[in-house]
C-alpha cells in the first residue's frame, strides 16, 4: 500500500501509525495488521510490539524465498477483501517494500467515478505510455461482481417461497373448507337448538384459530432453521427477519379463519339448519 491507501478508503486505523513516505525498500520493513489478525494471533499482546516473518515472494519465482522481518507499526480496521461473509485476517506492507509483480491503483473522487475512465488512463499513460489500464471498475460494480451468485442463489429461493407461499395458502384454504363442510350439520343443529349465528361463529373461528396458531407455531421452528442456514449461506442476510415472517403468518392465520367463517357460507347453514330443524321437529313428533 502507499501512505494514502488508508485515506482514500476511508479505513481508520485503530492503533498505531499510517504508511509514510519514509517507509522506503532501504529502511526498517514495517506492516499494518487488521484488527482479525492481532485477534487470531496475537492473542492479547501489544500489536506495536511484536514482530512477524513472511517468506518473501520473488517475482517470476513460484517457490517462496526465505523469511522477512516486519515490523508492525499499526492496526487498521477489518476490511472484508474477498468474502464478504467473513473478517479475514490481513497483512498490508508499504508498496516500496514489496515485490509483487502487480499493482492497483485506487482513485477517490467527488464527480461521478464511471466518468472517470478517461481521465484516470490519461494520468497513467502520462507517466508510462506502456501501461495498460485492465479491469477498471467502480466499488459499486465490485461489490455487485462480489455478490452476484449470492443474488442468484436469493432470486431462486424467492421463487421457491413464492411458490411453498401459495401451496400452503390453497392447502390450508382446502382442509378449513373440508373441516367446516364437514360440520355443516352439526351446525345447523346447534342452530336449531337455539345456537345463534354469533355463538356458532364464536365456536368454529375458537377452534380454527387454534389449529392454526398450532400450525404456526410449527412454521416458526422451520423458519429459525432454515434462517440460520440462509444466514450462513447469503451476505447480509439476518438469521429471522420478523417483519417478513409476521407478513407471511397473517396470510396464512387470514386464509384459515376466512374460510372457517360460517358467514362464508349462509345457504349451506340455512338448508343445514332447515334440514335439522325438520328432523328435529319428526324426532320431536315421535
Amino acid at each position: 500500500m502507499t501512505p494514502d491507501y488508508f485515506k482514500t478508503f476511508g479505513i481508520d486505523l485503530v492503533q498505531g501509525r499510517a504508511f509514510t513516505a519514509q517507509d522506503t525498500a532501504s529502511s526498517v520493513r514495517v506492516a499494518i495488521v487488521n484488527q482479525e489478525f492481532a485477534r487470531r494471533y496475537l492473542q492479547g499482546k501489544d500489536p506495536l510490539q511484536q514482530r512477524i516473518l513472511i517468506e518473501e515472494i520473488i517475482p517470476g519465482v513460484q517457490k517462496l524465498g526465505p523469511p522477512i522481518v516486519w515490523q508492525i507499526v499499526g492496526v487498521s480496521h477489518n476490511v472484508r477483501y474477498g468474502d464478504l461473509r467473513d473478517d479475514g485476517a490481513a497483512v498490508d506492507v508499504p508498496f516500496s517494500q514489496s515485490l509483487s509483480p502487480g499493482a492497483n491503483i485506487a482513485v477517490r473522487t467527488a464527480a461521478d467515478p464511471a466518468v472517470m475512465s478517461r481521465t484516470i488512463a490519461a494520468a497513467v499513460h502520462s507517466i508510462d505510455s506502456q501501461v495498460a489500464l485492465a479491469h477498471l471498475r467502480t466499488m459499486d460494480e465490485v461489490k455487485d461482481e462480489s455478490l452476484a451468485n449470492d443474488r442468484f442463489t436469493m432470486l431462486l429461493y424467492e421463487s421457491f417461497a413464492l411458490v411453498a407461499l401459495v401451496l400452503a395458502a390453497v392447502g390450508i384454504y382446502g382442509l378449513m373448507a373440508f373441516s367446516v363442510s364437514q360440520r355443516t350439520q352439526e351446525i345447523g343443529l346447534r342452530m336449531a337448538l337455539g345456537a345463534s349465528r354469533q355463538h356458532v361463529t364464536t365456536l368454529i373461528l375458537r377452534e380454527g384459530f387454534v389449529l392454526a396458531l398450532l400450525g404456526l407455531g410449527l412454521g416458526m421452528g422451520g423458519a429459525i432453521l432454515v434462517g440460520r442456514t440462509m444466514h450462513s449461506a447469503l451476505y447480509g442476510v439476518a438469521q429471522l427477519d420478523f417483519l417478513v415472517v409476521a407478513f407471511v403468518a397473517g396470510i396464512l392465520l387470514l386464509t384459515a379463519l376466512g374460510r372457517v367463517l360460517p358467514a362464508r357460507t349462509p345457504r349451506g347453514i340455512h338448508r343445514s339448519h332447515a334440514g335439522a330443524s325438520r328432523r328435529l321437529a319428526s324426532v320431536c313428533d315421535v
